[in-house]
């Protein structure tokens, strides 16, 4: 099948159609018949093809406004996150190089178009231009001119010839050394400071369970951090091998080798396992013990299961495994000498008081609210402490501190029914 334009067809659209067609008339070839000359050229031209027609999606992309305001979206980036099942991010992105690319860095820019930047690589260098160019104009004593841009861009360009997105990242940041020495200082500790602020505002930790017993776990933190978690993790991990770190270690009972981030995960877990619960607040510190609900007898046999704090259910042989290295506090709190009712001795409810009424309530005991318990603020519900009131334990209520706040508003009138939840109405 060949495809013919139209007279009335855009050369853009037609452009467009001759690339889907050329590239449906060859899904069903196999290239493992090539020859090694042909794959390696392959290689080369499909890459350059590559960047071309991203080029020429970045122009489209950039003329695109209309396309926006017609359909009542935000933005082009808004209407292509609707329409092509891209990220919003990642629809994002691709609108400011585009703009980039077509506005701001001409010369990068026309060096796309030519093959001589990567599109990886013209990322990199509007991203280093932009740095630049907003510590020019956020401190106007550090004085990035115009023509020091140009010179940048033009250093960028050159290195590019030579050196992957990643190094010339690395080469960027260090730019103003070779071009503006008596800048480089001061601006280049303006930037840090710039990146400090970014990864401090993009920090992230997200959890998803799956539904099969294990967790998701999906974070962004900052460059030093990540840093100082693969030292830690190195040290679990001891990934010294004759093949390299990301090799794996050869399990010398079974001879198959453990994939290499199994190993990072299974380092987590126990960097985890290992965190000193006594030096964790209050509210953290009730998270991190392992209250169990499990018979001792099974317990000591290794039979039937335990929960924990927050209601995930563990065999009892994990529960022995965690005994050994974790804070494990029994159901039955009092045991040990554990002291539950403080009288007038302190205003301060214990970590054990805090537990036992975790374990019963696990939520706020605000009615409807599913705060954790974890999160909640401990609260003398029948006297206040200011009032005479005691520090024992069927004195405490936990309430999340939202609802801990309304208890102590005027304008709510606070009620407690029979089976412990808490109401508030407002005051007419």
């Amino acid at each position: 099948m060949t495809w013919s334009p139209t007279p009335t067809a855009h050369p853009v659209l037609g452009c467009a159609a001759t690339i889907i067609t050329a590239v449906h008339s060859v899904s069903g070839v196999d290239p493992g018949y090539m020859s090694a000359g042909d794959k390696e050229q392959a290689l080369l031209d499909l890459a350059r093809a590559r960047d071309l027609v991203e080029v020429l999606w970045l122009r489209v992309i950039d003329s695109a406004a209309d396309v926006a305001e017609d359909t009542g979206a935000k933005d082009v980036a808004a209407w292509l996150a609707a329409n092509t099942n891209l990220d919003r991010g990642v629809a994002a992105g691709a609108q400011h190089l585009a703009r980039s690319l077509e506005r701001d860095w001409l010369s990068t820019g026309t060096a796309v178009h030519a093959g001589a930047v990567t599109i990886a690589q013209a990322e990199v260098i509007t991203r280093c231009l932009d740095d630049l160019t907003a510590v020019g104009r956020d401190h106007p004593d550090c004085a990035v001119t115009p023509e020091i841009l140009a010179q940048a861009e033009t250093r960028l360009i050159d290195l590019a010839a030579n050196h992957t997105p990643g190094e010339l990242r690395r080469l960027g940041e260090k730019i103003l050394t070779v071009i503006a020495p008596d800048l480089a200082e001061e601006a280049e500790r303006r930037q840090l400071e710039a990146a400090e602020r970014r990864a401090s505002a993009a920090t992230r930790l997200t959890m998803r369970r799956r539904g099969d017993g294990s967790t998701d776990l999906s974070a962004r933190i900052p460059d030093a951090l990540a840093g100082r978690l693969k030292t830690y993790l190195d040290a679990f991990t001891s990934p010294r091998t004759g093949q390299g770190p990301r090799a794996g270690i050869i399990d010398a009972a079974t001879g198959t080798k453990t994939p290499f981030d199994r190993l990072q995960g299974q380092a987590f877990c126990a960097l985890i396992e290992c965190l000193p619960t006594d030096l964790m607040p209050l509210h953290g510190g009730s998270a991190t013990s392992v209250v169990i609900t499990i018979d001792f007898d099974k317990l000591r046999a290794g039979l039937g299961e335990g929960t924990t704090l927050d209601g995930t259910r563990i065999t009892a042989e994990n529960v022995r495994r965690l005994a050994c290295t974790a804070n494990l506090i029994p159901a039955i709190l009092g045991t040990k000498s554990e002291i539950l009712d403080l009288g007038r001795s302190s205003r301060l409810f214990s970590r054990a008081q805090r537990l036992k009424e975790a374990l019963n309530h696990p939520t706020c005991r605000a009615h409807g609210c599913s705060v954790p318990a974890t999160f909640c603020e401990a609260h003398h519900w029948r006297t206040p402490w200011s009032q005479g009131g005691t520090t024992n334990a069927d004195e405490l209520k936990l309430l999340c501190p939202w609802h801990h706040h309304r208890t102590h508003d005027t304008t709510y009138l606070t009620k407690h029914h029979p089976d412990g939840s808490v109401r508030f109405h407002k005051r007419r």
